[in-house]
């Protein structure tokens, strides 16, 4: 999956179609180089350089799945505005062991001038965090 010329209302699913295959690179090809995540506890991280340093390595320490409900969209131009909520399990890939997470977050996309659609900003926040999955 390299880009998204598709209609706003795709982005959510794409997005998700992408951090759920754990590979950066499918990952990034969705992202703005201007890219913002903003990681529950962790300092902002900005661009993809940053962006790839930190799921390179989260990637390699956890298998990871994410659900993620997407609750509103709203499309303004060539900018669009999705809120979700989300449950995640990760599997370290060291020792098996479990994890979940449950949260929300906002992702903010801007229609390039080619039309595709990138990722600028993922904001997201936990309710929950660390508890062994059973």
């Amino acid at each position: 999956m390299a880009t998204i010329a598709a209609p706003a209302k795709y982005l959510h699913r794409a997005y998700v179609e992408a951090i759920n295959s754990n590979d950066t690179a499918t990952i990034l090809a969705l992202m703005s180089d201007d890219i913002v995540f903003q990681v529950p506890g962790e300092p902002e991280l900005i661009g993809k350089e940053a962006i790839a340093e930190w799921a390179n390595g989260f990637f390699a320490a956890f298998e990871a799945s994410w659900d993620k409900t997407e609750l509103a969209l709203e499309q303004s131009g060539d900018l669009a505005v999705s809120r979700y909520t989300y449950t995640a399990r990760y599997r370290s890939r060291e020792d098996g062991s479990e994890l979940s997470e449950i949260g929300k977050g906002t992702c903010i996309y801007r229609r390039a001038p080619s039309g595709e659609w990138l990722l600028m900003i993922d904001s997201w926040s936990t309710h929950e965090a660390g508890d062994a999955v059973g």
